[in-house]
């Protein structure tokens, strides 16, 4: 009883690594076309771009500014009405679903920030 049980756990694990390596890789691919789409126009294609000629460079910011300036951009939808840049980034990431949010910051992440190389 103890083998098969060992057995299913084994396969389990084998299975289950690849899958979710894979979802993440799906995820940096919608990640970096929703950035190249929605995004590069105004932070450029490098992340090295000042959105509007006023925003923050997304490489000389940490990831951890990144997230949380997106989580707010993303969850705070009264920032929509807000007008300037906050007005416009609120607009662009509410229009992504869950997935579509964590693949652009997980993209973001780690091709711009300015600890990348340190993660």
């Amino acid at each position: 009883m103890k083998n098969i049980f060992l057995k299913i756990v084994f396969v389990c694990a084998c299975i289950m690594i690849p899958c979710s390596s894979f979802a993440q890789e799906a995820g940096d691919d919608i990640g970096e076309q929703i950035f190249r789409k929605k995004c590069s126009g105004c932070h450029g294609r490098d992340g090295k771009t000042q959105a509007f000629g006023i925003s923050r460079k997304l490489a000389e910011m940490p990831s951890s500014e990144i997230k949380d300036r997106l989580t707010l951009f993303y969850n705070d939808k009264n920032l929509q009405s807000s007008g300037g840049v906050s007005g416009v980034m609120s607009k662009q990431t509410s229009a992504l679903n869950k997935q579509q949010f964590d693949g652009v910051l997980s993209y973001v992440q780690k091709n711009f920030a300015s600890d990348k190389a340190s993660r």
